[in-house]
């Protein structure tokens, strides 16, 4: 998609209360990436979560405390404006909507030889499923 405009619609139709984005980051070990700038990402270090004025840091520190309780591995990242995902659309719709973001990261992105861990893979979609099994249908997020 382009733009963030699927996100966005989404978010404005089906108004959740949450958002739990996934998408893929930079692994910084990759060749000509600036590690001082970018972050020190590896592949097989877990996936990453991101901090920044779209991600909601209640929601985040549930994410953080849900992985350290469960020994999931991950990788923290920061962002200075936008982090570039469907995290921003969700994040300024409806009215703003708590939103976080959970990336896997990627080696050579945009060529056809992309490549990512399997164990990030995996530890992604434990965090996702182990965070969500702490919210219980019909109530709101207990940071709120």
């Amino acid at each position: 998609e382009i733009g963030l405009r699927g996100a966005e619609m989404i978010a404005n139709r089906i108004k959740p209360d949450v958002a739990i984005v996934t998408d893929v980051c930079h692994d910084t070990q990759t060749p000509m990436i600036d590690k001082i700038a970018e972050g020190d990402i590896s592949c097989g270090n877990g996936p990453v979560l991101t901090y920044g004025p779209a991600v909601q840091n209640n929601l985040l520190k549930m994410i953080i405390e849900t992985a350290k309780k469960k020994k999931i591995p991950f990788q923290r990242q920061a962002v200075s404006r936008s982090t570039g995902t469907d995290t921003d659309a969700f994040a300024y719709s409806s009215g703003g909507i708590a939103s976080a973001l959970i990336s896997i990261p990627l080696r050579y992105m945009h060529t056809t030889v992309e490549s990512v861990h399997k164990k990030d893979v995996e530890s992604g979609i434990q965090l996702i499923y182990e965070t969500v099994r702490t919210l219980k249908s019909g109530q709101k997020f207990k940071y709120f």
